[in-house]
C-alpha cells in the first residue's frame, strides 16, 4: 500500500512542479493552473491510498489516465521528448502500478 502511495506522491510532486516550471519558462498560465490542480489531486489521492481508501486509487487512476492521453498527445503532435514523452511515460507507467494496485485490492476481496 505505501509502495503505491510513494510513486502517486512522488508524481503528483513531478505535475506540480512542471506546470510551476511551464508558467516560470513560457508564461503558461493553463500549464500552472493544470499542473497545481492535477498535482494536488494525486497527492492528497496519495494520502489516501496510504489510508486503504479504495476510492482514491481510482481517482488517482482516472488523473493518470487523463495526463497521459494528454502528454501522448502532445508528444505525437511535437515529437519533443522533454517533456511530453517523458511525461507521457511516467504517467503510463503509474498508471500501470495503480491499476494492479487496485486489480490486487480487488482479488482479496
Amino acid at each position: 500500500m505505501k509502495v503505491t502511495a510513494t510513486i502517486v506522491f512522488i508524481f503528483g510532486l513531478l505535475i506540480a512542479l512542471g506546470g510551476a516550471m511551464g508558467f516560470v519558462k513560457s508564461g503558461s498560465q493553463a500549464s500552472l493552473i493544470s499542473g497545481c490542480l492535477f498535482g494536488l489531486v494525486l497527492v492528497i489521492s496519495a494520502y489516501f491510498i496510504s489510508q486503504g481508501k479504495i476510492a482514491a486509487q481510482y481517482i488517482a487512476l482516472a488523473s493518470t489516465f487523463m495526463l497521459d492521453g494528454i502528454f501522448t498527445y502532445r508528444f505525437a503532435k511535437t515529437l519533443h521528448f522533454f517533456p511530453a514523452g517523458f511525461l507521457s511515460l511516467a504517467s503510463l507507467a503509474v498508471l500501470i502500478v495503480v491499476a494492479l494496485k487496485i486489480r490486487r485490492t480487488l482479488k482479496i476481496r
